[in-house]
């Protein structure tokens, strides 16, 4: 199917199903955001022509998916056939994506962090997969999903081991080389998952020469671990293709012996606790009043500098006779006054000028916060929340010079759009000395349906 599903947009599936909204579609299908009478309310519904496949077994293979649950998987939530225009269709409903790797990539690669978070989630998942005898069988960046703040990946298209033929589409790099005759088997994964980690850190998938050729034409730029990944994830024969452990063990290592012997302490330390309980009555009392005895003498000592401090505004008679026995001209009435508040004062002197110079010292403040303005639409495909980092360089104007991505969160689209709306805050100007400089503050946005809203933070 081409583009030529787009036109559906606006039809009710089976009366309860709004095609509300376009969201793309493959060489078979076309899929749109619909909405549920049950929540989640958002969700995807995706629709085949009958005539493009043999519908039962689509249907059968469908609710044998829906059974599946792990919490990085897709949910399916219900399948049927529909009517639409004269046309029949199978249509399966299932978990609305907030986005998915290869809406990202078109703009930029992962970075090596990024797919080292994602690559756990993605083996879990094949993990379960394999285990309930099933083979993904679609592992590409289209199929790697971000829901809320979890990846996920799609359900709709897993297949049964050992069943014939692969999936119904023209092979691409995607495809292993194996013949689909042999059956689908988990080491069809494996390969799925090396070309898209290719494709994930340099934005383009490896061609077919590449592949055929193992690591000699792989792009020299990929990071370890992942060039030791996907060497031996592209291997030709399926049985020397590395399994998901050896995938798992390559990208998070078993801890080294030192590490291992700090390590060992552990789990005895809780042990001990006890033990300590028992003692510490008999210790308790003796710290308590060793305590309360220097918090006593705390106390004493600052009573008596307070004393100290305010005795000659109270007592000036006596306190001058202390201050002043130095000076010859105690006739004066004026001179002991004079005499007496210089060196009194002087303590005064240097803590009000501490004072004003630790108050001269300020972060700034919020004078502007903008919001992003989010399309009703948009913020009906968020799920739970969508969490943005900003980092915003304010110069001593208290403009916002540059702002740059801490973490995107799981939506590139409102990554962009935080990005922007960080661009138009306004700032008190910092102070250090009494002198404005420029500050920086962490800008943590927080997306819901409901609502979104910004918390500043000065960066340390």
């Amino acid at each position: 199917m081409s583009e030529t599903g787009k036109h559906l947009q606006g039809q009710v599936v089976n009366g309860k199903f709004p095609l509300v909204r376009y969201l793309g579609e493959s060489g078979h299908s076309v899929a749109f955001m619909t909405e549920r009478e049950f929540e989640p309310r958002a969700a995807t519904i995706k629709l085949i022509p009958a005539a493009d496949c043999d519908a039962n077994a689509q249907l059968s293979c469908w609710e044998a998916a829906a059974k599946l649950s792990h919490p990085h998987l897709i949910r399916l939530f219900e399948t049927g056939r529909c009517q639409i225009e004269n046309e029949a269709y199978c249509y399966i409903v299932m978990e609305y994506a907030d986005e998915n790797l290869y809406q990202i990539l078109p703009d930029r690669p992962l970075t090596a962090e990024e797919a080292r978070e994602m690559l756990p989630s993605v083996l879990d998942v094949l993990r379960y997969l394999h285990k309930q005898g099933f083979v993904h069988d679609h592992i590409k960046p289209a199929n790697i999903m971000a829901s809320g703040d979890q990846v996920k990946l799609s359900s709709d298209g897993v297949v049964r081991i050992g069943e014939p033929g692969g999936a119904p589409h023209k092979p691409s790099l995607y495809d292993p080389p194996e013949p689909a005759s042999t059956g689908i088997a988990p080491a069809r994964d494996i390969w799925s998952l090396g070309v898209t980690l290719v494709e994930a850190l340099t934005q383009h998938p490896p061609s077919r020469q590449e592949t055929a050729k193992g690591h000699d034409l792989l792009p020299q730029s990929l990071p370890m671990p992942f060039s030791d990944i996907v060497r031996n994830c592209l291997r030709p024969r399926p049985e020397q293709r590395w399994s998901l452990d050896q995938i798992g063990a390559s990208l998070d290592p078993s801890p080294s012996p030192k590490t291992e012997t700090a390590a060992t302490p552990t789990p005895k330390m809780p042990r001990p606790a006890p033990a300590e309980t028992a003692k510490q009555p008999t210790f308790a009392r003796p710290r308590l009043l060793l305590g309360t005895s220097l918090l006593a003498l705390v106390l004493l000592v600052v009573f008596f500098v307070k004393l100290l401090h305010h005795a000659p505004v109270q007592e000036s008679p006596a306190v001058s006779s202390r201050a002043t026995v130095p000076q010859p001209s105690s006739a004066n009435p004026e001179a002991p006054v004079v005499a007496e508040h210089p060196p009194q004062s002087n303590p005064t002197a240097t803590t009000a000028t501490a004072s004003e110079s630790a108050k001269s010292d300020t972060p700034g403040a919020v004078l502007q916060k903008v919001l992003p303005e989010i399309p009703r639409s948009a913020s009906e495909t968020i799920h739970g929340t969508v969490r943005v980092k900003v980092r915003a360089n304010v110069d001593p104007s208290g403009d916002v010079s540059s702002a740059t991505l801490v973490s995107s969160g799981s939506s590139a689209y409102f990554a962009k759009l935080a990005l922007q709306s960080a661009h138009r805050w306004k700032f008190a100007p910092a102070k250090r000395n009494g002198h404005e400089v420029s500050s920086t503050w962490i800008l943590k946005f927080e997306f819901r349906q409901s609502g979104t809203r910004a918390t500043p933070d000065p960066a340390s």
